[in-house]
């Protein structure tokens, strides 16, 4: 394994879930930054089953997908 693959799939993976999360912020899902700030201040905010969904299900599947993807790419 070269560093430099390790790097750049490193970047691509940090793009693509920067990328992520600008989206899903747009459409006012909560991000597990949300969902830490909330359990740090003890807010009660009441997770919306689609927040639930998005962070239980959606964000690994969608990191699972880049980094399936940035293997076959960089480490080929």
């Amino acid at each position: 394994m070269n560093i430099i693959n390790l790097i750049l799939s490193g970047f691509f993976l940090l793009f693509f879930a920067i990328i992520l999360n600008a989206i899903i912020q747009f459409f006012s899902i909560m991000t597990w930054y949300d969902l830490l700030m909330n359990i740090k201040k003890k807010q009660s905010k009441k997770m919306k089953v689609i927040d639930f969904l998005w962070l239980f299900i959606g964000y690994p599947f969608f990191l699972g997908l880049i980094i399936y993807y940035t293997a076959q790419v960089f480490f080929i």
